[in-house]
């Protein structure tokens, strides 16, 4: 188990799960960190528990659109659908171009058959590799979406769309945020729990290890 202290002036201690298996506890000076770990040794094997499994699924190919491909090296970066298969090239840049070019179709579509039923219509949209989140809206109402959505189920990114197109009338996530995504997503919930599961999945992945330049 790796363990990160953090020592800070918070008035309770917190402890978490970080989607690549670390756990980082954060406390003030003085407070029994051991003492805290014991106490919630139960929850943290089966948290622990269910990152070893999607580390065996993240291992298991290139994860595109909810599947794992076969991985294959030459010398353009390619993706063979039929066969369920992508070439890597020998440079991560040169495979995020290819992912970008095949990621904003689908996610033009998908704004273009939301953005007129939801009543929004969104300036430009962008597609970068975020470390963070896997999309926001700015002030100038420009969409900006995660490389890593190519890797998603098609149904949990049409959520990611949708949520984002929402921002567009709601700035926040606020209730009236959330029954508004509802109107269009109704499963919004089970989607968020399955993109925590998905984030798991590629930061532990080598092949986007290697994308992100976190080799």
């Amino acid at each position: 188990m790796k363990i990160e202290i953090r020592r800070s002036p918070v008035k309770y201690a917190r402890i978490e799960v970080k989607p690549d298996g670390r756990v980082v506890v954060t406390a003030p000076e003085g407070f029994n960190v051991e003492e805290f770990i014991a106490k919630n040794a139960a929850w943290l094997e089966g948290k622990l528990a269910q990152i070893e499994d999607l580390k065996e699924l993240a291992e298991s190919g290139f994860p595109l659109n909810g599947e794992f491909y076969k991985v294959v090296h030459g010398r353009r970066a390619k993706v063979h659908d039929r066969f369920k298969t992508v070439v890597l090239p020998p440079y991560p840049e040169d495979m995020r171009e290819e992912l970008k070019r095949l990621l904003r179709p689908k996610l033009v579509e998908l704004i273009e058959k939301y953005a007129g039923k939801m009543g929004v219509s969104p300036s430009k949209i962008f597609i970068r590799s975020q470390r963070t989140r896997w999309g926001s809206c700015s002030g100038k109402g420009n969409l900006n979406f995660n490389l890593r959505l190519i890797a998603l189920p098609p149904e949990l990114r049409e959520y990611v769309v949708v949520h984002e197109l929402a921002h567009l009338k709601h700035r926040n996530h606020s209730r009236a945020f959330w029954s508004f995504v509802s109107r269009f997503y109704p499963n919004y919930r089970s989607a968020r729990e399955e993109l925590k599961k998905w984030w798991s999945i590629l930061e532990l992945n080598p092949y986007w290890r290697w994308l992100e330049g976190r080799v």
